[in-house]
């Protein structure tokens, strides 16, 4: 049954006070020329149905997504609460090992990243992401037994070879759950773990060095112990609770899953069970988009993850050492949780992708070039406040990519890729912070500054040619002029987009 058409200005009544989560899909169609399939089985669920059905999946999906990640993080960057904990006294590491300890972890990130992805679409995430888990958390339980600079960087590597297909894959995940319009609180939920990171793992990691001689074991070993067999633990939980897709999910009702799955193809034809395309893996490869975007992903996490891995020897620099270290490490990381989850719900609320993206990235800049003029100790210090909001343009970043890359097949290999790209940058990371560049480090923030100045750029290469490309789809439409044809062309998404994805001239994308 078709809905009845509205006129622009009713839309645009409705579009500010209807509920967000309904609206985000019934607003796209309401205006179109001509009516699609879905509207009508839409149309029957009453807001409260809708909202109902999203915090049921917001309860199932987030929390995994959250703590998952959180403690892939930890586990990532607890080498660099280790090292002022006793870790680099332990096993005489010089600043060039431990630098290579940090770096050789994102080649074996680089090397599977890609190709995990592709068979997390292949087989499923249900099983996957959490075999992946007790995997890594594993590697990290035996790297308290390393003796050596050689037996830290092996397992560093394998460390990154196991973690490799985890973030691609949840944020493959969370975006088969949601449609376009709900994607940025969502990965800003996700992504605002990172900050907690440095926070909770500062923390985490003092709390644990009290341990420090109990059973002969230091106290940089238990970090790695207890750190990983928590991992080992959320694994094995995932494994019970995790749910690949809505169509496989017991705890939703066959309404609520309507609801979901017709949301979905509402917004991206993204059907039900779509099957496995070669053709589609291929076009990942041939976007020139994808290599774009894998550049934005390398300049903005070389910042990123020098940072997180850095911090707590920059403060160190500062004048602090030991847990006073860590602890003085932890407090910047508050801002970036704070500001990653108010720009969630911005884009969300107004859209504005490349701005969110730019904006932090301008404020991050102001900071550096402050951190690099500046000598009083405490300016520099509060001026990691405001590096803090680095971590805004990657939660924007994910939700853009996932918004613009349709269908399922190419999203996993282009974000696969995307991601692979990016951390490339991670194996430059952990040389950015140089011992002999300390305590200023002008030149580290230098090249994290010159990183920035490239990401913006491409940012705005990428938006620019989003918005070519749907001026160009519209006048194919006839939709170049004309009160209400801004209205009309959200009416053109509901299709069965093909091997051609966000190719085909009915897909718009979002800005």
């Amino acid at each position: 049954m078709a809905a009845p058409r509205a006129s622009s200005a009713s839309l645009k009544s409705d579009e500010k006070h209807a509920d967000p989560e309904k609206s985000a899909v019934e607003a796209r169609y309401a205006a179109s020329d001509d009516t699609r399939e879905s509207e009508g089985p839409l149309a029957q669920f009453s807001a409260d149905e809708v909202k109902r059905a999203w915090r049921k999946v917001d309860f199932h999906i987030l929390p995994i997504a959250v703590i998952l990640y959180l403690s892939s993080y930890i586990d990532r960057a607890n080498i660099g609460n280790a090292k002022v904990l006793g870790l680099a006294t332990s096993l005489k590491l010089t600043p060039n090992q431990y630098n290579l300890a940090l770096s050789i972890f994102f080649v074996g990130y680089v090397v599977f990243e890609t190709p995990s992805n592709i068979i997390i679409k292949r087989t499923s995430p249900r099983w996957y992401i959490p075999i992946m888990t007790v995997l890594w958390g594993m590697i990290c339980c035996l790297t308290s037994l390393v003796k050596s600079s050689a037996g830290l960087s092996a397992a560093r590597f394998f460390l990154g070879l196991a973690e490799a297909g985890f973030l691609p894959g949840i944020v493959f995940w969370m975006g088969s759950w949601y449609p376009r319009p709900m994607q940025g609180r969502r990965y800003a939920i996700l992504y605002s773990s990172v900050s907690l990171t440095g926070a909770f793992g500062g923390l985490l990691a003092t709390a644990i060095h009290a341990l420090d001689g109990v059973h002969g074991i230091a106290g940089w070993q238990w970090i790695f112990i207890v750190e990983g067999v928590i991992t080992i633990g959320l694994g094995l939980l995932a494994m019970l609770f995790l749910t690949a897709s809505p169509e496989t999910s017991s705890w939703l009702s066959d309404r609520e899953r309507l609801i979901i799955q017709l949301t979905n193809e509402a917004d991206r034809a993204l059907k039900a069970q779509e099957g496995f395309s070669g053709a589609q893996i291929k076009s990942a490869f041939t976007d020139w988009r994808t290599w774009l975007w894998g550049l934005m992903y390398f300049t903005t996490y070389i910042p990123v993850y020098s940072v997180v891995l850095s911090l707590p020897t920059v403060v160190t620099g500062l004048g602090y050492s030991g847990t006073g270290a860590t602890v003085m490490a932890v407090w910047p990381y508050f801002v970036g949780f704070a500001v990653v989850l108010i720009a969630g719900w911005t884009t969300d609320r107004w859209g504005l992708r490349f701005a969110h993206y730019a904006v932090p990235i301008g404020v991050v800049c102001v900071a550096l070039v402050v951190l690099m003029a500046v000598r009083d100790d405490h300016v520099r210090y509060g001026m990691f406040f405001l590096v803090m909001f680095m971590f805004v343009p990657i939660s924007t970043m994910w939700a853009w990519l996932a918004s613009n890359v349709a269908g399922s097949n190419k999203r996993a290999a282009a974000t696969g890729v995307i991601f692979s790209l990016g951390n490339i940058g991670g194996t430059i990371s952990g040389q950015i912070y140089r011992a002999e560049w300390a305590p200023r480090y002008v030149q580290g923030h230098a090249i994290n500054l010159a990183c920035y100045a490239v990401a913006l750029i491409t940012g705005a290469v990428m938006w620019a040619s989003y918005r070519a490309d749907n001026a160009a789809r519209d006048r194919a439409e006839g939709l170049e002029a004309g009160a209400g044809a801004h209205e009309r062309r959200k009416g053109l998404l509901g299709e069965d987009l093909g091997n051609l994805g966000d190719r085909h001239p009915h897909y718009r994308y979002l800005l």
